[in-house]
């Protein structure tokens, strides 16, 4: 594999903003490029560039004349596990990515397929699905698999999950009471129009899954309904609130209600919720897969699963052993930063209602232990 003379810092530029104009990921990844793009140079010497539709007008004309703004969300439907791009894309964007490493945010599946075809060195960073952590970690895969082995000895042990889910719910169980029966279902929305929920190409739709959910909540004495924090009405929710056993709808914090022994059970597409609700000792229903598989330390380097990192991630040394095998690096400094609280969760503005129980909690009057 050729050195590389630059890094690259890009996400899904076919995913619309709200109102479908291009550039929906571009928020996210230069969060990334900025988070990064100092220890990047001091690791390596490299110049580190941001391509986006945002950054890159020629990009965003392009991205922008392939669909009607209406028919935005359904085009990045069908072209998210594409193996090639339209043809104006294929002609601009693999110049761009020559001689480059790339740093992915949240890599969607064509841009995996055209770095893996450009023999383009990168690593996919991503938001760690498991949240309730101290702070939020990062979810790393590198297309390098010595690269991807060595992320795993940064890996944060499984352990930790463990231990921290049963202080959550030993706190939450002392706050919180249930009004609730035992044996109880927790069906959770998620954001429709999502990365995660785009399968054969087009977005999932539970309607035609009427039947098996049906199925699933019969078997539980009750059912709650989480709608997912933007406030959109997932077509799961939808058909389960038609069913008879609904007991009506929850705002409370979700970690509450995790740790309640009256939640017996989740039913989600494949949120988040899905990854953390099994270390609160709930049983699982996902209707579809789950977009990334996880690592630990200690568990063997799977060239398809995600390393699980905290901070590590913005220090200099996480660089340098990332692009050793691609380009001259400095040598390492064995910086850390120092410990702080909800670092990443201040830095990226992204609490999800975590300071209900944690930050922000307002202590009520004492209790007798």
């Amino acid at each position: 594999m050729g050195a590389v003379h630059g890094v690259t810092v890009l996400g899904d530029f076919l995913r619309p903003d709200g109102a479908g104009a291009p550039g929906g990921a571009d928020a996210a990844t230069a969060w990334l490029f900025n988070a990064t793009k100092r220890q990047i140079a001091l690791a390596s010497g490299l110049p580190v560039s941001l391509l986006t539709p945002r950054a890159d007008p020629p990009l965003a004309a392009l991205v922008a004349a392939l669909r009607p703004q209406e028919a935005a969300d359904a085009f990045w439907a069908a072209m998210h596990a594409e193996a090639s791009l339209p043809e104006p894309l294929e002609r601009l964007v693999p110049d761009r990515l020559r001689e480059q490493f790339c740093v992915a945010y949240e890599a969607p599946p064509y841009l995996v397929a055209l770095l893996d075809r450009l023999g383009v060195p990168y690593v996919d960073v991503r938001l760690h699905p498991v949240r309730f952590l101290d702070d939020l970690l990062f979810a790393v895969r590198a297309s390098d698999f010595a690269t991807h082995a060595r992320l795993f000895a940064d890996a944060l042990p499984e352990s930790l999950v463990h231990a921290t889910a049963g202080l959550r719910e030993a706190m939450c169980q002392f706050i919180s009471s249930a009004t609730v029966p035992l044996d109880t279902l927790l069906v959770v929305g998620q954001r429709p129009i999502d990365a995660t929920q785009i399968f054969a190409g087009t977005f999932f739709d539970a309607l035609p899954r009427r039947g098996d959910i049906a199925d699933i909540c019969a078997g539980y004495r009750g059912v709650l309904l989480k709608p997912h924090p933007s406030g959109d009405a997932h077509s799961l929710l939808l058909v389960a609130a038609s069913l008879p056993n609904v007991l009506g709808v929850v705002g409370d914090n979700l970690y509450r209600l995790l740790a309640l022994p009256q939640i017996a059970a989740v039913l989600t597409v494949n949120s988040s919720v899905a990854y953390e609700a099994p270390y609160f000792g709930k049983r699982l229903h996902c209707l579809a897969p789950l977009p990334i598989r996880l690592g630990w330390r200690d568990a063997t380097a799977d060239p398809s699963a995600h390393a699980s990192l905290d901070d590590v991630v913005l220090t200099p040394d996480f660089w340098r052993r990332v692009l050793a095998p691609h380009a001259p690096v400095t040598e390492e400094d064995g910086m850390r930063l120092p410990a702080k609280p909800n670092r990443l969760r201040i830095a990226l503005d992204s609490f999800w209602n975590f300071q209900q129980i944690d930050t922000d909690r307002i202590p009520g009057p004492p209790r007798p232990v």
